[in-house]
């Protein structure tokens, strides 16, 4: 009971403190908004590289490993995922 009380005076704080500045919870959420779109997009543009490598019977891995890799790096990220998934079916 003492762990659950202490964490939501912690979490109520952190409310507190990001209330506190207008301007910083704007740039939190716009940051947040930012991360989900970011990783929308990279699923869906593994799910389409992962159905079209289907046909020829590659599997690209569509894991968070990946996803975030490719939200990070974005087309750099696509084209080293694909890559190595290349290398591993070809040459392993």
């Amino acid at each position: 009971m003492a762990k659950l009380v202490i964490s939501l005076i912690g979490v109520l704080f952190v409310f507190y403190w990001v209330l506190r500045k207008p301007k910083g919870i704007r740039k939190i959420l716009e940051l947040f908004s930012n991360v989900a779109f970011r990783i929308t997009l990279s699923f869906c543009v593994l799910y389409a590289i992962s159905y079209g490598a289907g046909y020829l019977g590659v599997w690209v891995p569509l894991n968070f490993a990946s996803i975030l890799i490719v939200a990070l790096l974005g087309l750099p990220g696509v084209v080293l995922v694909v890559c190595l998934t290349g290398f591993n079916y070809f040459f392993l």
